[in-house]
């Protein structure tokens, strides 16, 4: 009869309830699983003061650019940033203003970018960035950008003005590289070349020309 077919309803109906609060929790518990490990996928791959990419990130992202380049032979370049003594600053102010000035030359120097440039933490003081579709004059203006944009203003700390300079190392993508190491070897070169000159300026690696077929000549080395 209907009550008994009401009873036999209400009792299956109770018979999968555990089912379906087992399946509802687990979905939870999944999406929650997935969550923490994006969350921490994305703290392996972000430098943990400056929220950039790390420096192991960064060459990872850079390799594939750099591959790119060289296998359709587009234009590229690297730029190797590095704070002006900011290791005096931390022994002067402390390295929490160290850590400070590091957080915002990151923010003007990611105020010049492309949204296609990517941009790193070195390592201590320095940045890095790989510029693609980028000559090497194109190179050499974003660098200049970027020196000019860290100088135009003093960084505020406590009750100091803390003048901040930056030197920077430019190299270009070219045919006579064998691997991304020797595009970096290029850029720690030409960064060492801007320190020794005084810093706070912009230098650059020889610039390798295009052939006649539109392609970095090869570089030949005695």
């Amino acid at each position: 009869d209907g009550a008994s077919w009401g009873t036999a309803l209400l009792a299956g109906v109770l018979a999968l309830l555990p089912a379906l609060v087992v399946g509802v929790l687990a979905l939870h518990l999944a999406k929650a699983l997935a969550e923490s490990t994006r969350q921490k996928q994305s703290l392996m791959m972000d430098d943990e003061l400056t929220g950039v990419n790390n420096r192991r990130q960064f060459l990872r992202v850079a390799d594939r650019e750099w591959s790119r380049c060289r296998r359709y032979g587009d234009d590229g370049a690297m730029l190797l940033i590095d704070i002006d003594h900011l290791r005096r600053i931390n022994d002067n102010l402390g390295i929490r203003c160290g850590d400070a000035i590091l957080l915002e030359v990151t923010r003007r120097v990611s105020a010049t970018l492309r949204q296609s440039d990517v941009l790193g933490r070195f390592g201590g003081a320095e940045l890095a960035v790989f510029l693609s579709h980028t000559d090497p004059l194109g190179a050499l203006d974003a660098a200049e950008r970027i020196r000019q944009q860290v100088a135009a203003s003093p960084f505020r700390w406590e009750q100091a003005h803390v003048v901040v300079t930056v030197s920077v190392g430019v190299a270009q993508v070219h045919m006579g590289q064998t691997a991304m190491d020797s595009l970096i070897q290029e850029s720690e070169a030409a960064l060492k070349i801007a320190k020794e000159a005084g810093r706070n300026c912009v230098r650059t690696s020889s610039i390798v020309p295009r052939n006649s077929n539109g392609e970095n000549a090869p570089v030949t080395r005695p």
